[in-house]
């Protein structure tokens, strides 16, 4: 039962009681997050199940109450005032394997699934080998590595709309692009998925995930906080890395403040232990500009930006 939210009625109250307990108030948002930045959320709230996550979903949207699903806090930068509103952290982590169909929850990480399939011999998930995010993040945004996505490997999803209503839809209900699904301009709630793989030879995808793996260790950091690539690649009218363009446009190594261009990939900021969400924009932006300027290119940001 969700209870509507009048003038002058307690907000956290009324989480509690729907909620069953578990909120809390003014949890720092930085440990959550892959980038290590962000300032405290109004209210947090852990949902270990799905219907725990959908009941929060759907008491945050019939209230008008700002909210954000968060699942693996990687390509996300919070603000320093941090969020005015409700941040669900989706904690919904079983999966199944069974022939060559992968079926999990959202909140599930992407890794583990990485495994499980190679263990089970399946070959299709081996391009999400490394990426630190989970299955309901993933097909928000079609993540992808190495020529593959999301899309190619999403069998069919069950939804949970702001209607309140379950559904089980297919791979093209979201209209998948590049690092793109139709959940970034209607919102609704991945609730589970699966996905569909093809069998395979254990050591062979083995091989290709270690192969992938070193190919990361490469190019990404292994200590500092970072989000993934800040900008797209340009696609139209012909592919152009973004990593190349910032490169060739002499940003690597730009500091400002305690967030840096990684000096092996230019498409990603660092925290080099003392960054503020305000570093990171602000390097940002020159970045933009400065590519813009030489070439003439819009950059198009893949960092998902969390203002309060």
């Amino acid at each position: 039962m969700c209870f509507i939210l009048n003038k002058g009625v307690d907000e956290f109250a009324l989480l509690q009681a729907n909620l069953g307990g578990g909120v809390a108030r003014s949890v720092t948002l930085a440990p959550f997050t892959s980038f290590g930045i962000g300032g405290p959320a109004k209210y947090f709230f852990r949902a270990g199940d799905p219907g725990r996550l959908a009941t929060a979903f759907y008491l945050a949207i019939t209230n008008k109450l700002n909210f954000f699903v968060l699942g693996g806090g990687s390509n996300i930068l919070f603000s320093d005032e941090g969020y005015n509103g409700l941040v669900i952290k989706d904690e919904c982590r079983e999966y199944v394997v069974s022939g060559d169909v992968v079926s999990a929850q959202s909140g599930a990480l992407l890794n583990d699934l990485v495994d499980a399939t190679m263990k089970d011999s399946l070959s299709g998930f081996e391009f999400a080998a490394g990426i630190p995010g989970t299955v309901g993040g993933a097909i928000y945004g079609n993540a992808g590595a190495f020529g593959k996505s999301i899309a190619d490997v999403l069998e069919s999803a069950v939804i949970y709309g702001i209607d309140g209503r379950v559904k089980i839809v297919k791979n093209g209900y979201f209209e998948f692009g590049y690092r793109y699904s139709r959940l970034k301009d209607k919102p609704e709630l991945i609730l589970s998925a699966s996905f569909k793989l093809e069998a395979g030879e254990r050591s062979r995808i083995a091989d290709k995930i270690k192969s992938y793996l070193e190919l990361r260790k490469a190019k990404h950091p292994l200590t500092e906080g970072s989000a993934g690539s800040v900008f797209k690649n340009v696609k139209k009218p012909k592919l152009l890395s973004a990593g190349k363009l910032l490169e060739n446009a002499g940003l690597k190594g730009l500091r400002i403040g305690g967030a840096e261009v990684f000096k092996k990939h230019c498409n990603i900021i660092v925290n080099t232990g003392s960054a503020t969400a305000a570093d990171v924009k602000k390097l940002a932006r020159i970045m933009h500009d400065k590519v813009l300027e030489k070439y003439g290119v819009d950059l198009e940001y893949e960092l998902l930006v969390i203002e309060p």
